[in-house]
């Protein structure tokens, strides 16, 4: 019995800690109100550079949706979801731009670049090597998703492997 109560208190401890991480990363991103009062988040900038060895910037992508996307090659639900991103990114791509952030300091760039050959991916892959957007926007699981406006502020975030009926719901596409 005292065995089970050092596991449940030892689990406890741990989810405490993950959940005061992720509420001070999250402090980092800015916000500001509506002018109804509404809270807005507006989402932090970052440059990173692709798998093309281009610099990529969230900042570029302003005037669009944005979907940031956090992701792994060895993760089998960003495996499930690659697909619905990529055709999803064929149709609206003048609507949107999707910034797939791979988590390369638990990932290979070898590997990165397999998965995109893989899946045909044609939206920019970025390599997070220190891991340092990922821990801005809380991204502990993956794969993890970041909807931003036109406007830069984000409107949804979405844990888990997403459909593309889903992602166009969240759209309005």
């Amino acid at each position: 019995m005292k065995k089970y109560i050092g596991l449940a208190i030892i689990t406890l401890l741990i989810g405490i800690l993950i959940w005061e991480n992720s509420m001070s990363t999250n402090e980092n991103l800015s916000k500001a109100t509506n002018e109804d009062g509404s809270r807005v988040v507006k989402a932090t900038d970052f440059t990173l550079q692709a798998l093309d060895h281009q610099q990529h910037s969230l900042s570029n992508s302003q005037g669009k949706w944005t979907i940031v996307n956090f992701w792994a090659s060895w993760c089998e639900p960003c495996k499930m979801e690659a697909p619905h991103l990529q055709r999803i990114y064929e149709e609206y791509n003048d609507q949107l731009e999707i910034l797939a952030v791979n988590m390369t300091k638990k990932d290979t760039p070898k590997d990165v670049q397999e998965f995109v050959n893989r899946y045909g991916l044609t939206f920019p892959v970025l390599l997070d090597e220190q891991g340092d957007v990922s821990m801005t926007y809380g991204a502990f699981t993956i794969p993890t998703t970041i909807f931003i406006d036109e406007k830069g502020n984000i409107k949804h975030e979405f844990v888990g492997p997403m459909e593309e009926s889903f992602i166009i719901d969240l759209l309005s596409l």
